[in-house]
């Protein structure tokens, strides 16, 4: 198994198997309890509709590890285990991310200014 350093993947682009520019990497949410690593939590490309991702209460797509087909110069995103909101309600690993906020922004809010990240 090669390893590879979280922040070497910092910025790194996603793209789906479909060719849908999906953002860049921001972050990642692991479990607490287990310390698996759950979902990357990316900023979305400015083009993307996101009404239909999975997002955090910052705008944020979520998108589940276990979507992942490949690694390298960008990272290769399954679309058919993309978690979109017409195949999930609530799931338990936005509910633990965003403690208890809303999972998405409402219309015409603007994301706030952030830092940090990896």
């Amino acid at each position: 198994m090669v390893r590879i350093m979280a922040s070497k993947l910092r910025d790194v682009e996603l793209i789906t198997d479909t060719g849908v520019r999906l953002g860049w990497v921001y972050d990642f949410s692991f479990d607490e309890e287990t310390g698996d690593l759950l979902v990357i939590v990316a900023e979305p490309d400015e083009d993307l509709d996101t009404s239909e991702f999975v997002t955090d209460h910052e705008g944020l797509l979520l998108i589940p590890v276990s979507s992942v087909k490949s690694i390298g110069e960008v990272i290769i995103i399954d679309s058919t285990k993309l978690a979109v909101k017409s195949k999930l309600r609530k799931p338990a690993i936005i509910k633990k991310r965003v403690q208890g906020q809303e999972a998405t922004m409402g219309e015409g809010q603007e994301r706030p200014q952030r830092t940090g990240g990896l």
